[in-house]
């Protein structure tokens, strides 16, 4: 493991291929859809300790940049339904695992010391425009950031995707990350998120598009 965050450090973009299993992540995307049908919609740039969904459209204001994508902000899975709790934890569990062991932190799902903790969060960019511009983060506290991709190029979107700047060089994952692989990437380099299927219409209650999973350390 400490090879594989000096090379990411270093190279500043990595992929995993075949993380988890797709029929998993399949499920779990499927129960979290339907958990958003179900549940008002928060307004956007909320900040809270709870369970809840906001679609994110327009210029960020923390961050000055523009986007659209709908964000399921999972910061107590515990009080989820049963089903969605379970599959929720069956990723996120050896998720965080794998980022402690990797970046040598000691994160929970629970609030440390300093009120920081690892906050599950589904990502769902729709066909149809869903988007992340040119931004970038502090490197501490969470090193590494890790983009879990849960949605299937070809069957729920056909383009669109994570880029990055590396030394210069713009990096695109669009032809090599699919369902079930994980990017690792150097959490302070400037990325983006391509377009999805823009020929398509903007639906934000349908299920298809592209999702991933990451896991926010703040």
């Amino acid at each position: 493991m400490p090879e594989l965050f000096a090379y990411v450090m270093e190279h500043h973009v990595a992929l995993l291929r075949g993380a988890f299993p797709k029929r998993m992540l399949q499920e779990l995307r499927n129960e979290a859809h339907a958990w958003g049908a179900g549940t008002p919609l928060t307004p956007a740039q909320t900040y809270e300790d709870h369970n809840y969904h906001a679609v994110e459209a327009g210029v960020s204001p923390r961050q000055k940049t523009l986007h659209n994508y709908h964000a399921y902000n999972f910061n107590e899975p515990d009080k989820l339904p049963a089903d969605l709790s379970r599959k929720l934890l069956d990723v996120y569990v050896p998720l965080l695992e794998f980022q402690n062991t990797l970046t040598q932190q000691s994160a929970t799902f629970v609030n440390d010391g300093e009120g920081r903790r690892a906050r599950p969060q589904l990502l769902q960019y729709p066909r149809g425009g869903g988007m992340f511009g040119r931004h970038l983060h502090a490197l501490e506290p969470q090193r590494i950031g890790l983009v879990l991709a849960i949605s299937e190029r070809g069957q729920d979107f056909n383009s669109g995707g994570t880029h990055f700047d590396v030394k210069g060089e713009d990096v695109s994952s669009e032809d090599v990350h699919d369902i079930g692989d994980l990017l690792l990437f150097r959490f302070d380099i400037p990325h983006w998120i391509a377009p999805v299927d823009m020929a398509q219409p903007c639906d934000y209650s349908l299920a298809s598009g592209r999702w991933t999973a990451v896991l926010p350390y703040r």
